[in-house]
């Protein structure tokens, strides 16, 4: 199908559905080419074809017939792996049901020989989750899953990661070079504190120059880089733990885990013998900090029980079920539960972290919606005015986001499907 794409000026004059359902088009075309184009690169491997010309491999048939570059090459062969493998994931894809990125998110999770015996019962799980699924929590659920599937390789990582830790001071000339690794989940924390201190780096130099420009300042003013600030924000915070200054507020580290992994861990420490959690429960799984990156679930265990950090169960719709507390550390509890319901903006296609977010009302206070997790969501700045517009967001029953317009058209790619529909293009799958 050959399309035509508008002119500028055609554009502008085209309603928000029109113009996505011209992209929706689009996308299904590309995303049944590369599935299609891994189609090939799989047949073409299973009947040995490469060998004609004298190529060892597909992949290097792949590269000389279509000048791929050697990762391109890989992927691709990935993908034709997987899409054997996964019949219902590789139906999917030919149809044009699930996005190029989220195809080669699960071909890379398929080639890890770790987790072959869990792939058969993945199949449906993957495919659903690539088609329901924003592409991030997609990718997170993935992780998950991997490290369910080959729990001794995700033990393993981790605590290869606690024998490799290691941290110095490097001088080379003028300069001095601080170079650390180890555990995710310190990671998380020194992040946290680290942030906390840049933060002040960066109100303190506001506050100065805001004397100094008045109602003029802003942000082009600043006189310092980010990467600056969080030099001397390190300066700031060496400097206070050697007691040459104060510490200032105490800072809440916030571990987001779902409950069947709390307890699961909880037990195993206590002496029990758990079941091994089934990676199916990978959808409902998180053992992250605020800003999605994830963390051993026995470190975020044992930290919830000394009192480092601030625990968060959630219920399978993304509902705070419970919140731990730091007694010296904890206010606005029901603020930072909203925020920590959500990994990013609720708004389709936003990505600002939830914890930079403001606790919004999905139903406004003004028409009766309480004052409750179950009612709040994150949204950024930029979007949660937008309600005054007629935009709202609704959380459904599996915990998804959705976004409608005013007229009550849902905006973004849940809509893929029907928008083809409305433009009369056929989504057809074409079987392996």
């Amino acid at each position: 199908m050959e399309l035509h794409v508008p002119e500028v000026e055609e554009l502008a004059a085209m309603s928000p559905v029109d113009v996505e359902r011209l992209a929706h088009v689009l996308e299904v075309q590309r995303r049944q080419l590369e599935a299609t184009t891994a189609l090939l690169v799989q047949r073409v491997d299973a009947a040995g074809a490469y060998a004609a010309d004298g190529h060892r491999r597909v992949a290097a048939w792949g590269r000389a017939t279509n000048n791929w570059s050697g990762p391109e090459a890989a992927v691709l062969v990935k993908l034709a792996r997987a899409m054997a493998t996964l019949p219902g994931f590789a139906r999917a894809a030919l149809a044009g049901e699930l996005g190029v990125a989220q195809m080669h998110a699960i071909a890379r999770v398929a080639a890890n020989p770790r987790v072959r015996e869990h792939l058969a019962e993945a199949d449906e799980l993957f495919t659903n989750a690539a088609r329901d699924l924003p592409f991030d929590d997609l990718s997170e659920m993935l992780r998950h899953w991997e490290e369910l599937a080959d729990a001794d390789g995700a033990r393993s990582r981790h605590d290869r990661a606690v024998l490799d830790r290691r941290a110095g001071v490097t001088f080379v000339g003028a300069r001095a070079f601080l170079d650390a690794q180890g555990p995710a989940f310190d990671g998380v924390i020194f992040d946290e504190v680290l942030q906390h201190f840049v933060q002040i780096e960066w109100q303190t130099e506001w506050d100065m120059l805001a004397t100094v420009h008045g109602d003029a300042m802003c942000a082009g003013l600043m006189e310092r880089t980010h990467s600056q600030r969080c030099f001397d924000a390190l300066q700031r915070l060496f400097a206070a733990a050697a007691g040459s200054s104060e510490l200032g507020p105490k800072i809440t580290v916030d571990i987001v885990i779902d409950q069947a992994t709390y307890e699961h861990e909880l037990e195993a420490m206590l002496g029990g013998n758990p079941a091994p959690i089934p990676p199916s429960h990978a959808p409902s799984r998180r053992c992250e900090d605020a800003q999605g990156r994830v963390v051993d679930p026995r470190a975020a265990v044992a930290a919830s029980l000394v009192g480092q950090v601030r625990r968060l169960v959630l219920a399978a719709d993304g509902v705070v079920l419970n919140m731990g507390r730091r007694q010296r550390l904890f206010t606005g509890a029901a603020r930072e539960a909203v925020l920590l319901s959500a990994r990013r903006c609720t708004t389709a296609g936003c990505t600002i972290p939830g914890h930079r977010c403001q606790a919004d009302h999905l139903v406004p206070a003004a028409r009766g919606g309480p004052t409750d997790a179950a009612n709040g969501g994150p949204s950024c700045r930029f979007h949660n005015p937008f309600k005054n517009n007629g935009m709202r967001t609704m959380r459904d029953a599996k915990g998804r986001w959705h976004t409608y317009r005013p007229d009550g058209t849902e905006i973004g790619w849940p809509m893929l499907r029907t928008n083809l529909q409305h433009a009369g293009v056929a989504v057809l799958a074409m079987g392996p």
